[in-house]
């Protein structure tokens, strides 16, 4: 879903970069415009199900899962940009990288403060779960 959604519409992808649009400061072009607080708040929600849904796949919430569902989170956030550096009708701006990480951070908490991690009944060796 994410990658469809930040690379979409495929059409408009071309053989040629245009790295001088890329806007490298975060929150550089942001304001307090309807358009922009609509992007920040759609990267943010876009991307907390992935922290929320990782976290219980750990066989115990730790920092290093914590870290790695981070890391995953920002290098696919970093691909999807990336990808719009060769599209003419997109805008690569790390305020959306940062906004992505946030996003995966904040459902990461939200796995842990809720106890997504915990499953009654559920034995804590199962080898169907992660070792993160």
């Amino acid at each position: 879903l994410i990658v469809l959604v930040t690379t979409m519409p495929w059409s408009n992808f071309q053989g040629h970069s245009h790295w001088s649009f890329v806007r490298w400061i975060p929150f550089q072009d942001a304001s307090l415009k309807r358009r922009s607080l609509f992007d920040l708040v759609l990267n943010l929600f876009l991307y907390a199900p992935v922290g929320y849904f990782y976290m219980p796949l750990c066989r115990a919430v730790s920092t290093a899962a914590f870290l790695r569902v981070i890391l995953m989170a920002g290098l696919l956030s970093v691909a999807t940009e990336l990808f719009q550096v060769f599209s003419h009708n997109r805008i690569p701006s790390m305020t959306d990288v940062l906004m992505n990480i946030i996003g995966t951070a904040v459902g990461a908490i939200a796995a842990i403060i809720w106890g997504a991690n915990e499953k009654p009944g559920s034995d804590p060796h199962n080898s169907g779960l992660l070792r993160c």
